[in-house]
């Protein structure tokens, strides 16, 4: 590659050198029209600069361009012109992307719609199974809730997390929907996961960071109260 361009600094040389004798021997420099000759000679050399620069910068624009079809000077600029319209596309995608993304960050909820749905509607059948619930002399539920870890923390911009792991038992799950609602809660979004041995119920709850202490007690206190209620006096 580095040849042809040689080359083509070579045939520079040669036309212009051509030019060179041709006006030379046209204006002798000992005849009265001598500075016209000196004046040809150096418009000469400043188009010969002028041309090794143009073929300078052609050759460095071919270098940083990937697909050149052809060698010539027009199809090396068009080819420029090309890849820098794509590398526009490229750019304009990548931005659509990224917003893209930033949109899906700022609705939590609209993501986490269908499991909301499903754990209120738990909470709705809850209603109806708690009348059915075996209630035994010595005053407890006979699957009563088996807290393993509790956190709660908060997570920024109002919104705190809960992560409850409990023993998987009897309408555990159903108990759960009911400890929640009954403390009603700013509920975000609420996820209950089931492992062989173990729940875990994840929620996204809107408070302050300062409710952290109380929005744990108040918990442990429902699933208290749930465990242990109090039996209907007659």
């Amino acid at each position: 590659m580095e040849n042809y361009w040689d080359n083509i600094h070579q045939i520079d040389d040669y036309s212009w050198g051509g030019l060179e004798e041709t006006f030379s021997g046209y204006y002798d420099s000992s005849s009265p029209d001598g500075t016209q000759s000196a004046a040809a000679s150096k418009n000469i050399v400043s188009e010969r600069n002028r041309r090794k620069k143009l073929n300078d910068r052609l050759f460095a624009l071919r270098a940083v361009v990937p697909n050149i079809s052809k060698m010539d000077k027009a199809s090396i600029i068009k080819d420029a012109i090309d890849y820098i319209q794509t590398l526009h596309e490229q750019e304009q995608m990548i931005k659509l992307e990224l917003d893209e993304l930033e949109s899906r960050k700022m609705e939590p909820e609209t993501l986490d719609m269908c499991q909301e749905t499903e754990v209120f509607m738990s909470m709705e059948r809850s209603k109806r199974i708690r009348s059915d619930q075996v209630f035994d002399p010595s005053g407890s539920w006979m699957y009563p809730i088996e807290i393993l870890e509790l956190n709660v923390e908060y997570v920024g911009e109002k919104i705190v997390l809960v992560n409850l792991k409990c023993s998987k038992r009897r309408d555990t799950i159903v108990k759960l929907c009911e400890v929640f609602e009954s403390l009603k809660l700013n509920i975000v979004t609420a996820t209950i996961s089931a492992f062989p041995e173990r729940l875990l119920n994840t929620l996204f709850i809107q408070a302050e960071k300062e409710d952290i202490d109380t929005l744990k007690m108040q918990i442990e206190t429902a699933i208290s109260a749930l465990n242990h209620p109090q039996p209907i006096t007659m």
